[in-house]
């Protein structure tokens, strides 16, 4: 028989005990040292020990249990004696059984608003199961914890989190004998990058200028870059949504507010850079960072052989 055995709540136990000789009987105790059953070639009995009264049955190989019990749990020893004409010795087996409840009701959350480079935790709880544990994915990879991200059973906490921490999340609640996973996406939001050097948007993302103007009867108002009208999408609206195409989409943007009654006007302007590449402040820094210690290394090389050379002469 196995040395181990693992079932789930309810369902049925069954150990199995490999024979290479006739058997003359079988009995089985469990760890309280009660005898449970016993099985000879002339019949079979049950001791009725209450916890498995009803739901025991033996036979010359096998001994099944019925909806297994989280008490159930434990030792159990068979005994086999041969039959006199083999001429081999009674001997004795221990398995361990262990019995689970399944694992049930797992749940994911995480938060409908993650910034970026702030904390940002995700949950996964469940509502049954026993010595339950939990396993984390994002995009079907198994997340690793570093020092920026703690796993501590079913929380993970990101500090501080980034964009690409945006994506699918899974947890995984699982025992020895059951599984179950939750997933859910989790949107990280950031704000745009101030770009050394100008530049306010980048090619292909949306920008939205915005004028306002007080007048009675409300103004209605247009759009003109350059010279030319620009459609700001919503008729007389005082928003321009522009998703930008190009850095030829740069230039001055001027918004004319109009009364329809006493015909008067007002204006506001802007001067928008569309940009192809934008790097922050940090990003500059660590540019120029690598640079000077691209050029030191070059500059310490040329003077080691340089040093070199001199020696060999």
């Amino acid at each position: 028989i196995p040395a181990l055995v693992q079932v789930q709540t309810g369902s049925e136990i069954v150990f199995t005990v490999k024979v290479d000789a006739a058997v003359f009987s079988m009995s089985w105790a469990y760890q309280t040292g009660d005898t449970l059953a016993l099985w000879t070639q002339s019949g079979t009995s049950d001791n009725s020990v209450p916890q498995f009264r009803g739901r025991l049955s033996i036979s010359a190989t096998q001994l099944q249990i019925g909806a297994a019990q989280l008490n159930d749990a434990g030792f159990y020893t068979v005994e086999v004696v041969p039959t006199s004409s083999t001429g081999l010795v009674k001997n004795s087996q221990s398995v361990e059984l262990k019995v689970f409840d399944p694992v049930a009701g797992v749940s994911l959350t995480v938060p409908s608003a993650a910034v970026e480079q702030k904390n940002v935790s995700l949950s996964c709880t469940w509502t049954g199961g026993t010595e339950v544990t939990a396993q984390w994915k994002k995009d079907s990879t198994a997340i690793t914890p570093d020092s920026r991200i703690t796993i501590s059973g079913g929380f993970l906490v990101i500090n501080p989190a980034r964009r690409d921490d945006a994506g699918e999340y899974s947890c995984t609640a699982s025992n020895n004998v059951s599984a179950q996973t939750s997933t859910k996406s989790l949107t990280v939001y950031y704000s745009p990058k101030k770009c050394v050097g100008g530049g306010d948007v980048l090619v292909g993302q949306v920008v939205r200028l915005t004028c306002t103007s007080t007048s009675l009867p409300p103004a209605t108002f247009s759009w003109e870059s350059d010279g030319q009208p620009v459609s700001s999408g919503a008729q007389d609206s005082g928003v321009l949504s522009l998703q930008t195409f190009s850095t030829n989409e740069s230039g001055r943007y001027v918004c004319t507010a109009t009364n329809s009654v006493t015909r008067g006007t007002s204006t506001q302007s802007y001067n928008l850079a569309v940009v192809d590449v934008c790097f922050d402040g940090g990003e500059v820094a660590g540019i120029v960072i690598g640079a000077f210690l691209g050029l030191l290394i070059i500059v310490l090389l040329i003077l080691f052989l340089v040093v070199f050379v001199r020696r060999r002469r």
